[in-house]
């Protein structure tokens, strides 16, 4: 039968190497992202806008990104993002949201103050009771055991 320690000492491992993948995936990203810019260079320079591969084919796409301007840029300009938008018919795309995490931790702060969950949140908001394991970094008691 496996032992309490055990299955901590496989979750711990679990979630070391979900770390250790998180920090690979982001610096492979970054890898792939400097392997594109430097190989949209040289297509450039080489007029070969494309090249097969092993099977593959490589093309330079010339694309072009759009996204917002810092607040401070909008501010300095005057305007209002969002009106801007509107103004130039664009208004369908503003989504009113509320990120889940605020969320949660605004109702954990209302119920705590309140004891309960307000009745009125109650047919938009559902509660879920569950079960978790929390992992903190303890420090080290000298003479202290540990599993």
């Amino acid at each position: 039968m496996t032992t309490l320690p055990d299955m901590i000492r496989d979750l711990q491992a679990l979630l070391e190497e979900k770390d250790d993948l998180a920090e690979r995936t982001k610096t492979n990203n970054a890898a792939i992202e400097a392997a594109k810019e430097q190989i949209a260079l040289r297509m450039v320079d080489d007029d070969m806008p494309e090249i097969t591969y092993k099977g593959y084919s490589f093309k330079l796409t010339p694309k072009v990104s759009y996204t917002k301007k810092s607040e401070a840029d909008i501010a300095a300009a005057g305007v209002d993002f969002f009106d801007v938008l509107r103004e130039e018919g664009l208004g369908d795309i503003i989504v009113e949201t509320v990120n889940a995490r605020t969320l949660q931790s605004t109702i954990n702060a209302l119920v705590e103050e309140a004891g309960a969950l307000p009745e009125a949140l109650e047919p938009v908001i559902r509660v879920y009771e569950y079960n978790d394991i929390t992992r903190r970094k303890k420090a080290v008691a000298r003479g202290g055991r540990s599993a």
